[in-house]
């Protein structure tokens, strides 16, 4: 067996395992997020709102995953005696139907989670249509492209990973990071100019709340940003590590989202008013601070 043959499959063995583990993660955190809508007193069709989004991107992670438990178990079990062995199997099959149906309910959650982001952008920056402009786009193309390569990769004997499937899959990825890190940008930048405006006034726990580490880090999805960006490294140079980046990073594709999800039913999470109540509690306890100040010189 070849060096790079033995690297795809240990990668897909890898990338499966890891997956596997973020996933147990991902059911945990919807279920506990679907916990506190149910006990929420938000209106209820924005409690049934996250409930179906959450649920759907679940559903379509594990469609995903099934598909590639279900090409590895096939692989190195089932038919691991037939000529050529798996790789040869690894070859024929990357466009069977289990295969280009997981691939399909990836790049939909992808999509669904790159719309939540774009909204989330578009919330924190105080409803401003003109900042998600060029991110919206950018958003428009990315899907584009990932239709594209689903549907070339359903031809018979296609590969993601080499061809025009390939050439789809590599402009749907670099435009899926890209927006990724225009949106991780201006979310990140607001939170952070937010945060210098008003960390004399609010306390840690304020801070610690709505633009702290935490915060930005779910807010903005850079872990999930971060990891794309090695996915497409890896992607465009065709080494066997894509496989394993690529199938942990269709994972956070969707632990993204449940993060922010979590964040809603904790209540607190940015909504359009928050920006206002940080700046009424500013002025608010400015003026305070400024009368007492007056009363102790009287």
């Amino acid at each position: 067996m070849a060096s790079t043959e033995l690297a795809t499959e240990r990668a897909l063995y890898i990338g499966n395992t890891i997956a596997t583990v973020i996933y147990g993660g991902i059911v945990f955190i919807y279920g506990y997020s679907t916990y506190l809508l149910m006990a929420s007193r938000k209106p209820i069709p924005r409690r049934l709102f996250y409930i179906s989004f959450g649920g759907l991107l679940l559903l379509l992670l594990t469609i995903a995953s099934a598909s590639n438990l279900a090409f590895g178990e096939l692989m190195w079990i089932e038919q691991r005696n037939d000529p050529g062995g798996p790789p040869a199997f690894f070859a024929a099959n990357l466009s069977a139907w289990y295969n280009v149906f997981g691939t399909a309910a990836d790049t939909a959650a992808n999509i669904l989670t790159d719309g939540l982001l774009l909204y989330r952008c578009y919330i924190i920056w105080g409803s401003r249509l003109r900042v998600i402009v060029i991110p919206a786009i950018i958003f428009l193309g990315s899907t584009t492209m990932s239709v594209m390569m689903v549907i070339e990769s359903a031809v018979p004997m296609s590969n993601i990973w080499q061809g025009l499937a390939a050439r789809f899959g590599i402009s749907w990825v670099a435009l899926t990071v890209g927006f990724n890190i225009i949106v991780t940008g201006l979310i990140t930048f607001r939170l952070l100019s937010i945060h210098h405006r008003v960390q004399s006034i609010l306390s840690n726990e304020q801070k610690s709340v709505y633009t702290g580490a935490v915060a930005i880090l779910a807010e903005s999805a850079l872990p999930f940003t971060v990891l794309g960006i090695v996915y497409i490294a890896t992607y465009i140079k065709g080494i066997p590590s894509a496989t394993a980046v690529g199938i942990v990073w269709g994972t956070f594709a969707v632990l993204t989202p449940q993060l922010i999800i979590l964040r809603v039913a904790s209540g607190v999470a940015w909504s359009k008013d928050t920006e206002s109540s940080i700046t009424q509690t500013t002025l608010h306890d400015s003026f305070s601070g400024s009368s007492n100040t007056i009363i102790k010189n009287a």
